[in-house]
C-alpha cells in the first residue's frame, strides 16, 4: 500500500461534496492504512505529510464513518478482514480520533466477552474525554 493515499481521500470527498454533504462515507482510506500499519507495526503510516491522520478523518472528519471491518470486508466473506490479532489496536485507534467511529456487529456479539469488554471500557474512554467527531488531532510521534 502507497504511503500516500490522498487521491483515493479526495475522491471520497469529491463523493461526499457531490450529496450536497447530505450523506457520511465509509472510511475505507482510514481502514486500509490503520491496517497496513497495525499489520506491519509501520504505524509512520498514520500521519499524513501534513501531519494530519492519512484518511477521511484527516480531511472532513465530520462526514468519514471510520471501521475495521462490515460485512463485505470481515466476517464470513473476509474479503479484506482487518488482522484478528489487532482488533483491539484497531478500536483504540477510531476510538480515540475524530470521525464516527462503528463498531462491527461480529466484534461484539461473536468474539466473546473479553473483546466485547475491552470495546466497552473504550467507548466510555471516548465519552468520557468527550473526543467529538470533529476533535483536533496533534500527532506528536507516528
Amino acid at each position: 500500500l502507497a504511503y500516500n493515499q490522498d487521491k483515493h481521500r479526495q475522491d471520497t470527498i469529491n463523493w461526499i461534496k457531490g450529496t450536497g454533504k447530505r450523506s457520511t462515507a465509509f472510511d475505507f482510506t482510514t481502514k486500509g492504512i490503520l491496517q497496513e500499519a497495525a499489520r506491519n507495526c509501520q504505524y509512520w503510516r498514520l500521519k499524513d505529510p501534513s501531519g494530519k491522520p492519512p484518511g477521511l478523518i484527516g480531511w472532513m472528519p465530520t462526514h468519514a464513518v471510520t471501521f475495521l471491518d462490515n460485512h463485505d470486508t470481515g466476517s464470513t466473506q473476509a474479503h479484506w478482514p482487518f488482522p484478528n490479532d489487532k482488533i483491539m489496536v484497531g478500536y483504540a485507534y477510531i476510538l480515540t480520533h475524530p470521525g464516527i467511529p462503528s463498531i462491527f456487529w461480529d466484534h461484539v456479539c461473536d468474539w466473546g466477552d473479553d473483546v466485547r469488554n475491552k470495546i466497552g471500557i473504550l467507548l466510555k474512554l471516548r465519552t468520557d474525554s468527550g473526543i467529538q467527531v470533529d476533535a483536533q488531532v496533534k500527532i506528536l510521534i507516528a
